[in-house]
């Protein structure tokens, strides 16, 4: 079975199965074998290195600080390749000094009959007695920082609740069938609801029910950067190789590749590859398919070609178990109380609710003291006011536009087609909603427009919602009410 990310203790270091990480290091040495040939293998490599795996880091330990420099010269490129085939394109490979290592070698030598398959003169230039340096250490002496490892959210630890359910369900089938159903799955909702949690805990649970497949997370960013990496070296070949022939992809922040055109169109083509040989690709993003206006047709319906699931902000009771589920985990002594003052207080999303918790747990460690419901709405107060949110005219105005596509200089000029008219009034209404200015003011906000005007679009957005009437954006007509809701999306996730 692979490691996972987010098998790691506290301290950093990694975790999970013994077994696991042996399997692991000789599928890395097999394949590292075979990209340096059997006899530059057994010279450098065989019984006198020790690979561990962190996370994406592949930490290959020798036994001397004066090998690394000609290691990683001479092999780090062989070496990459053979740890993205073991861990994924997101692989990263670091020499170290390794006293187990040393260990290695010391009982290589002890063992070998004298005169049988001595060193090369190059070899033992290398390793004129010098010491083993611990590996936190480099060769000055001096503490260096441990590499950097991603910790990945478990679907363990994800909260269920009437606003998940469904989509939780629907992850579950696609780990333990990745490539069967629902592919693409499609995961969208705004800002900390969740998103990002069940994507990353996918890339932990498909790896562990099916170690055999090579499983991938990564964001569209990522995908971006590594397009133009190849772009730039002339190794699109290989780039298009190495992503085609994943098991399971995951791509979270899909919104990243908007405007970008070039991009796009390569990601369509390794998405149609996926697919077409029954690979399981997710995409995650802020904003359901329809609403990227900026994406190029044929990839939009490919993402609704599979699942789309919206992930709506958690509820009250989904927030008391969250709260509840944090305190557990911090050994935060918290009453009741104040877990429904927490829950019903920071409602936007379940960061917030995390920050109020930390809060708490800061005040538990200083303190010594249980948090009640007092401690909670003293210690909490400043957090609260400080996460109340100002929205302006202007952001209103920002949200609508880029909804519809339209420019803010068309949306509060004196024009009266039907594509201004419509998203004026949403904007109008909005921001009598989100700003409680007052009619005259916000007519001025609007091209200089009278009060009546004003009421008069208020009046007719409500009318619109109640008859559930439908307004069209981009392709697709929506509801009157979605469209304010996905508007009002944007504007809490600032």
């Amino acid at each position: 079975m692979l490691p996972e990310w987010s098998q790691l203790n506290n301290d950093g270091s990694p975790g999970g199965n013994a077994t696991t990480d042996v399997q692991l290091s000789e599928r890395f040495l097999q394949r590292l074998e075979q990209a340096i040939g059997k006899t530059r293998y057994e010279q450098w490599f065989a019984g006198q290195t020790v690979v561990s795996f962190s996370g994406d880091v592949v930490t290959i330990g020798v036994k001397s600080p004066f090998l690394i420099k000609w290691l990683k010269r001479e092999f780090t490129e062989s070496a990459l390749e053979a740890a993205r085939e073991c861990v994924g394109i997101s692989a990263q490979v670091r020499f170290d000094v390794d006293p187990r290592a040393m260990e290695l070698a010391s009982s290589a030598v002890t063992q070998r009959p004298r005169g049988s398959g001595g060193k090369s003169g190059s070899d033992s230039a290398t390793d004129t007695g010098s010491e083993p340096v611990p590996a936190s250490q480099n060769q000055s002496g001096k503490k260096r920082l441990p590499p950097r490892r991603r910790r990945f959210a478990r679907l363990d630890d994800f909260i269920s609740g009437s606003c998940n359910r469904v989509a939780l369900s629907m992850v579950d089938i696609i780990c333990k069938q990745p490539g069967e159903q629902y592919n693409p799955l499609y995961l969208y909702g705004g800002v900390g609801v969740g998103k990002t949690h069940l994507a990353e805990g996918i890339h932990v649970r498909v790896r562990e029910l099916h170690p055999e497949l090579q499983v991938t997370y990564l964001t569209a960013e990522a995908f971006a950067n590594f397009f133009i990496k190849a772009l730039r070296e002339k190794t699109l070949p290989a780039f298009r190789r190495r992503f085609r022939s994943i098991d399971v992809v995951i791509v979270d922040d899909i919104e990243f590749l908007n405007a970008k055109k070039g991009i796009q169109e390569e990601f369509c083509h390794t998405m149609q590859e996926l697919l077409s040989y029954g690979r399981q690709v997710v995409i995650a993003g802020d904003r359901h398919p329809r609403m990227l206006t900026n994406i190029r047709p044929e990839l939009s319906t490919r993402f609704l070609s599979g699942l789309v699931i919206r992930l709506e902000a958690p509820d009250l009771e989904t927030r008391r178990e969250i709260v509840k589920d944090h305190a557990r985990r911090f050994k935060l002594n918290i009453s009741e109380e104040a877990v429904n003052f927490v829950a019903k207080k920071f409602t936007r999303n379940v960061r917030e609710l995390i920050g109020a918790i930390n809060c708490l747990q800061t005040y538990h460690h200083l303190s010594k003291r249980p948090v009640g419901i007092t401690a909670a709405r003293e210690v909490l107060k400043d957090l609260e006011r400080d996460c109340l949110q100002i929205v302006r005219a202007s952001d209103i105005q920002h949200a609508v536009c880029e909804l519809f596509g339209v420019q803010k200089e068309a949306l509060l000029s004196s024009r009266r087609t039907r594509e201004l008219s419509q998203p004026r009034m949403l904007a109008m209404y909005l921001t009598r909603q989100w700003t409680r200015s007052a009619y005259h003011e916000i007519g001025q906000q609007f091209g200089g427009r009278n009060h009546s005007t004003v009421i008069s679009a208020e009046k007719k957005v409500k009318q619109m919602i109640e008859k559930g009437e439908m307004l069209q954006v981009a392709n697709r007509h929506w509801t009157a009410q979605e469209v304010v809701s996905m508007i009002e999306e944007q504007l809490q996730a600032g």
